[in-house]
């Protein structure tokens, strides 16, 4: 198939963002290895709450809501972690952390091109037919490419 809705490899890449949902486990229940692999994914911190655990470390205030949140749930933005992030940014440009969330805000621009491209793609192949994966295709598409990963790598530059 070639629809990413099916893709054990791209689920796992959403999984490893932060992009969690229980539901996306469905479409891999009849490959028991891989939806064994996936269910496992899903209860590991994304690399998003290890970034968070080293800003915490590092000595940023990361609200333990936040450090000790459910990583099987998909991330949602905290005022604080923003905060954490606005710190970075208006500190040192050349600091570890700062070129790390660089790096991440980097990775997050390619996952929102990449969206937003399949979306018009799919919007041109197929208007508003249901997608090939059984989503709701278009409307679907629309959805995910409006989410950010890393949400406070993009808000935190408004306080800069």
């Amino acid at each position: 198939e070639g629809s990413g809705f099916q893709s054990a490899m791209y689920r796992r890449m959403e999984f490893l963002l932060g992009e969690k949902s229980a539901s996306m486990l469905v479409p891999h229940r009849g490959a028991p290895r891989v939806h064994a692999e996936l269910e496992k994914a899903l209860h590991e911190p994304s690399l998003y709450d290890e970034v968070l655990r080293l800003l915490a470390r590092r000595g940023s205030e990361i609200p333990s809501s936040v450090l000790e949140r459910d990583v099987s749930r998909r991330y949602e933005p905290s005022p604080e972690v923003e905060r954490a992030w606005t710190a970075v940014y208006s500190g040192d440009a050349d600091s570890e952390v700062a070129r790390l969330g660089e790096a991440l805000t980097d990775v997050a621009e390619l996952v929102w091109r990449w969206r937003n491209d399949h979306l018009v793609a799919t919007r041109r192949a197929m208007g508003a037919k249901t997608g090939t994966g059984g989503s709701a295709g278009v409307a679907w598409l629309e959805k995910r490419a409006r989410n950010n990963v890393f949400p406070e790598l993009w808000t935190a530059r408004s306080y800069v």
